[in-house]
């Protein structure tokens, strides 16, 4: 096997690890197992057989730092060398490799689905691994986060704005699997935290699949802007609502920004998925119904559909199938509009009521 101190990109990757083992000495299992997943992340990058040439360099390291580092990844890989501590040992090395599902949730909030597993180890320490599911066809997943034992107790709350539907994790798991091997560029998350997610999840289904790695992030290109749509866009929105209210610029620009962006690069992935779903017609029907509706409205993803399926100006509907990916684009666009204070607590605002329809008008002018 090759030398990795002859292959200058691992020989660095190989002297960060043996540098990081202190700190992750002082993680808890579940963090540790995040680490080691995110490692073998990078050492894929480096070939598919970097995995191995990495846990070999270090066996061969025989250290206390690359005995840490080996202890963390035996938790996700089977057959992991291992070495002896001359100095102290982890306290969470019992833990590694013990985790067990202890729970599964399908979470819905406004428009977005997530799925949360709760696993539990054999030092009785818990942690939450949660799946953000994008919709489609075929399903992909978007963030993968590992997270405390106490991340779900949220739902207990009372004003927990969230439908939790405590669901069987075979049949979660599986659906987990299947996004994952959908995904086609999968997000930073996803990728630091693949392989850990894939190892909890093979104890709970015999669906399998390829671990994600990192694929260089695109910036598609907005396709060219129709003067006729973007004029009776204008028209309609100017007729079914009257004068356009002022508003502050700032504002209107960063709405319109949405609405009819001139560079996407500005926007994360999912704000540029977001984005690129969403038509004219789309931002039309929902902006003039919530308007309508009033200071106040309680607005999410699912209602914006309803606005557009409703108003009378707008000729298309929404396609059941289409529902869920619309509504999902909405919630991500409205992260912002609370940012901006057009929503508070998740209702429309008067800033909100005057802005939106500025912004679109902005947007096609």
């Amino acid at each position: 096997m090759t030398d990795p101190s002859d292959q200058p990109e691992l020989a660095e990757l190989l002297e960060a690890v043996l540098a990081q083992a202190e700190e992750i000495a002082t993680l808890d299992g579940a963090r540790a197992e995040a680490w080691a997943s995110d490692l073998l992340a990078l050492a894929a990058e480096h070939g598919t057989d970097g995995a191995a040439r990495l846990t070999t360099a270090l066996a061969a390291a025989a250290t206390d730092a690359a005995a840490t580092a080996l202890a963390a990844l035996g938790g996700i890989i089977d057959g992991a060398p291992s070495l002896t501590w001359r100095g102290p040992v982890p306290a969470w090395v019992p833990a590694i490799g013990t985790s067990r599902c202890e729970g599964a949730w399908a979470l819905t909030i406004g428009g977005a689905v997530s799925v949360a597993f709760r696993f539990v180890d054999a030092l009785d320490e818990r942690h939450v691994i949660t799946v953000d599911l994008l919709p489609g066809s075929p399903e992909t997943v978007g963030e993968v986060i590992v997270g405390p034992g106490d991340l779900l107790d949220v739902l207990e709350e009372d004003d927990a704005d969230i439908d939790a539907e405590d669901a069987g994790p075979a049949q979660l798991a599986a659906r987990c699997v299947a996004a994952l091997g959908a995904t086609e560029l999968p997000r930073m998350s996803a990728v630091a935290n693949g392989r850990l997610l894939l190892h909890r999840l093979a104890s709970l289904t015999e669906e399998t699949s390829r671990a994600p790695v990192f694929v260089e992030d695109v910036v598609p290109e907005m396709p060219d802007r129709d003067p006729e749509d973007d004029a009776y866009a204008r028209d309609v929105l100017q007729r079914a609502l009257g004068p356009i209210p002022a508003a502050p610029s700032d504002v209107v620009g960063a709405v319109s920004a949405f609405v009819a962006p001139n560079d996407l690069a500005p926007f994360g992935p999912a704000e540029r998925d977001a984005l690129m779903a969403l038509e004219w017609a789309d931002w039309l029907g929902a902006v003039i119904g919530l308007v309508r509706s009033g200071v106040g409205t309680a607005v999410d993803g699912a209602a914006m559909v309803d606005f557009i399926n409703r108003c009378p100006e707008v000729t298309t509907s929404i396609p059941k199938n289409d529902r869920a990916r619309i509504e999902w684009a909405f919630d991500v666009v409205m992260e912002s509009w609370t940012d901006l204070e057009l929503l508070a607590d998740g209702r429309l605002t008067d800033l909100g009521l005057r802005a939106l329809p500025a912004g679109l008008h902005f947007a096609w002018s």
